[in-house]
């Protein structure tokens, strides 16, 4: 058993311990150390954008009503880590995932935040607007991301470089070339309240395969390779005014391309088979089912509908065309133990509803339906928070990450992250 899951088991099992009364009523609630926060996956099927700290008191459950004092999931409406809600219930509160798929909801927020479990760090300040800089070496190269949000808008950039240029020269012979690694990002978030909803979009340019070009004078010859990924996306969301129901419909297109051109006596064009366009417009649905100050219950899903359209290679295919409808229903669940603990759980259900694809080449074609229920995914993990502090950790199973593609199996994952307010 690793590490990782050997600290994530020992946290969970000490918030049951430390719940039952060790931290009492008489701390201060973290609510009185900072202002409410504003607000979300990927993903295949987009995990919320963000969500406002929403206010839980129902008429019909007060919290004289409810066993165990006044604890209440307004004590718990911070930002929270990425360790909360990894099952993407539309419902649930705000993440730092979340406020950065939407910068301006960075707005007003000043704390710091460490999550050593994905080698991630965030700082954002107020002086004015708010500025936020976050540390990112989750991937193979590390990303920086940029941002500043103000009261009507908000935008980041985020800039990860893994550039190589190389020139020599030999006997009166020159030579060049680059390399440019995988992961190498550059990508652009601008979000803005539109009254009661939330407008976000994203431009994003990504390095998917190490890409070596070069160039030499004699004799003459070039390789130049693209192996990228240019992605558009454009969301709108009811977080700002939502109370019991929440949604978020927005629609990504991609363009990967995976080709390469040798230059020589010939010119030879190579493309990858993998090489499309894809197009998924897609509509994420939360509301709540159970509810009183103390817990809540959210049951949601998040839904896509993909179109691929790959290139035609010349002696290879003619062209490739697939689409297909998926589904994610979930489940979150979230209680305060006490002011100072709470929990919570989800579990989401991978659903392919249905994938058509149909590929010819000369007189030869074929079609593939599929429709395949994939595993359901659960989460569970605990949040303790005192004063201007706060500590959050979870269990979960990974995510399939590409829909079109059948599960390949999942891995235990400990998530850990650690907050500062201010």
């Amino acid at each position: 058993m690793n590490l990782k899951l050997l600290v994530g088991i020992g946290m969970l099992a000490a918030t049951s311990i430390w719940a039952q009364g060790t931290f009492d009523g008489d701390m201060s609630s973290p609510s009185e150390e900072s202002s409410s926060f504003d607000a979300p996956a990927p993903d295949p099927v987009p995990a919320p954008i963000y969500q406002p700290a929403q206010e839980e008191s129902s008429p019909a459950s007060s919290s004289s009503e409810v066993a165990g004092g006044d604890e209440s999931l307004n004590d718990f409406n911070k930002l929270h880590g990425n360790a909360y809600n990894t099952v993407g219930n539309e419902g649930a509160f705000a993440t730092v995932g979340t406020n950065m798929r939407a910068p301006h909801t960075m707005k007003g927020q000043n704390l710091v935040y460490f999550e050593p479990s994905l080698d991630y760090g965030l700082v954002s300040f107020t002086k004015g607007s708010t500025f936020f800089l976050a540390l990112d070496n989750s991937g193979k190269v590390g990303l920086m991301t940029l941002g500043m949000a103000m009261s009507g808008m908000g935008f980041s950039l985020d800039l990860g470089l893994g550039k190589t240029f190389i020139s020599s020269e030999t006997a009166g012979v020159e030579s060049s070339g680059s390399t440019i690694a995988f992961g190498d990002d550059i990508g652009f978030r601008f979000s803005m309240p539109l009254g009661g909803l939330s407008f976000a979009a994203h431009l994003e340019w990504l390095t998917i395969v190490d890409q070596v070009s070069a160039e030499t004078e004699t004799p003459a010859a070039e390789t130049n390779a693209n192996y990228w990924d240019l992605l558009l996306e454009a969301e709108i969301s009811n977080a700002p005014s939502a109370k019991d129901f929440f949604w978020t419909g927005g629609a990504n297109i991609l363009r990967r391309n995976l080709t390469e051109e040798n230059i020589g006596a010939t010119t030879v064009n190579t493309t990858d088979p993998n090489s499309h366009i894809e197009i998924a417009p897609y509509i994420n649905v939360a509301m709540k089912v159970l509810g009183n100050d103390r817990a809540r219950v959210l049951v949601g899903s998040n839904n896509t509908l993909g179109f691929q359209m790959f290139d035609k290679i010349d002696n290879v295919t003619d062209g490739a065309v697939e689409f297909g409808l998926f589904l994610a229903p979930n489940i979150f669940a979230e209680i305060a133990l006490t002011k100072n603990w709470m929990f919570f759980g989800g579990a989401s259900h991978n659903l392919n509803l249905f994938t058509y694809s149909s590929e010819s080449i000369g007189n030869t074609s074929s079609s593939v339906l599929q429709m395949l229920t994939e595993q359901t995914i659960v989460q569970i993990g605990s949040r303790f928070q005192w004063k201007s502090i706060a500590l959050e950790a979870s269990l979960a199973d990974a995510f399939l990450e590409n829909p079109f593609g059948s599960f390949n199996g999942g891995t235990l994952a400990f998530n850990l992250g650690a907050f500062i307010y201010f």
